[in-house]
């Protein structure tokens, strides 16, 4: 693989024309392949699909197919080879490293029995024909008419292109280095009709195409740091240390994904402790392992409500529901009591009455508890003497019935001279003590007051 400079006119991140060329090779492609992956989608899509099942982080990779106007579609018979490529990519990074793997952009699919079923994958039958992007520059073209995939800085595209170019021996590219940009800055390349092996579907040569990329797209590697760069200046961003390292500058045909090594050495672009850019940081990787948080609603006296989430993503819960989280993410969940309710506090992961804001450093669940938004007091007095609460409303027998806004509210017994206070009646207090009484339901006591 060449990486040559070039120079655009566009402002933006480090830009640079990453080329991965194709060397032939004696040697016979590897038998084994990776376990197939069935894409659960019905058909194509032009636009990204929402909701994303990945809320950690909105920085994800969206994974698309494009065809130009002249070109059959494959997309029918390409979604679950190139599904089957991006779960042979997460399988391989969390191998080289089990704390990160890319973020990739998956859809709900109802009834979808694998992670990688769930791929969203995009859709572009492009407006110009298959000649409108084969010389120099083509690339650029092809970002400028999948704009669609680009409206957002934090969505990077991995774009399977089906297609030729000039070059045969071209197999990806990618036109920035771009370790915080997505949006127009944030394409990557894989040529399906190149001269390079074409094994879509199998997790090998061509998923070692894509994350070589890809890798390049997250910012890999910058000029200036890293100690095994290339010499030769037309393969600039790339180490030369070990033909097995997978941003080598070339790939052989032959060489697979699981024999690729993310960073040789782990001193040149991932992993390391210099001072230059760590695609390890970068922010289209998740953190691993995810955690499970459950939220759930909880109400009494036919009180209900919702918990709302508002970081890192907007999701509403009105019974019960489960998110898997990046390690570390931070979540804020808030309590929406519906009409007529009142939030009471939380319970599990979260205490107290205020913001919910657990650490997903491991598998946690809370409670939103509600109640009506008052519960009604009734004291019934026999004999002589004064019935009071707190919080403050009922002064029995003056005032023997009242409306509460709290948690809980207690009752004490005073008897009139003469007489004893013998205790509570109605089946929600006993003794003589204090009578205190849960403030998520109405509640009717008695107080019994004899003479001494």
């Amino acid at each position: 693989m060449a990486l040559v400079g070039a120079a655009f006119a566009a402002a933006g991140p480090a830009s640079a024309r990453d080329v991965l060329r194709a060397r032939p090779s004696l040697r016979s492609a590897s038998a084994a392949a990776a376990s197939p992956v069935t894409w659960c989608g019905s058909g194509p899509s032009p636009v990204g699909r929402e909701p994303s099942v990945e809320i950690s982080s909105p920085d994800q990779i969206h994974v698309v197919y494009a065809v130009p106007s002249d070109r059959p579609d494959r997309f029918a018979a390409l979604a679950s080879g190139i599904a089957t490529d991006m779960a042979a990519i997460d399988a391989w990074w969390q191998r080289q490293d089990p704390t990160r793997t890319p973020r990739f952009d998956l859809f709900p699919f109802p009834s979808c029995s694998s992670r990688f079923g769930m791929l969203d994958l995009g859709y572009a039958r492009l407006p110009h024909p298959e000649s409108y992007y084969y010389t120099t520059g083509g690339e650029l073209r092809l970002g400028a008419d999948l704009d669609v995939f680009a409206q957002s800085a934090k969505v990077k595209n991995l774009v399977y292109y089906d297609g030729r170019l000039e070059n045969p021996n071209i197999c990806g590219s990618t036109d920035f280095l771009a370790s915080n940009d997505g949006g127009r800055f944030g394409f990557a390349f894989v040529y399906l009709d190149s001269g390079c092996p074409n094994d879509v579907g199998r997790g090998e040569f061509t998923a070692r195409v894509a994350a070589h990329e890809l890798i390049h797209n997250l910012g890999a590697e910058p000029a200036g740091g890293p100690p095994h760069a290339c010499a030769d200046p037309s393969e600039v961003g790339h180490p030369c240390d070990s033909p097995t390292d997978i941003l080598f500058p070339f790939v052989t045909f032959g060489d697979t994904l699981d024999g690729a090594v993310l960073d040789f050495g782990r001193d040149d672009y991932y992993g390391h402790s210099g001072w230059w850019w760590d695609v390890q940081d970068s922010a289209w990787l998740m953190h691993l392992p995810q955690f499970a948080l459950s939220f759930s609603v909880g109400g009494s006296g036919g009180a209900t409500g919702a918990v709302e989430m508002t970081a890192p993503a907007d999701v509403s819960c009105a019974s019960t529901c489960t998110e898997e989280l990046d390690n570390g993410t931070r979540v804020e969940l808030v309590a929406r009591p519906a009409k007529g309710a009142r939030f009471v506090g939380w319970s599990g992961a979260c205490t107290g009455d205020g913001t919910c804001t657990p650490s997903m450093d491991a598998t946690k669940s809370v409670t939103a508890s509600f109640a009506p938004a008052a519960v009604t007091v009734s004291v019934t007095r026999k004999g002589r003497g004064v019935v009071t609460s707190t919080p403050a409303g009922i002064s029995c027998p003056k005032r023997c019935s009242a409306s509460f806004f709290a948690p809980a509210i207690s009752l004490r017994a005073k008897p009139a001279k003469g007489y004893r206070f013998a205790g509570w009646t109605g089946g929600e207090c006993r003794g003589r003590g204090a009578c205190v009484l849960s403030g998520d339901a109405d509640h009717a006591v008695g107080a019994v007051f004899r003479k001494r």
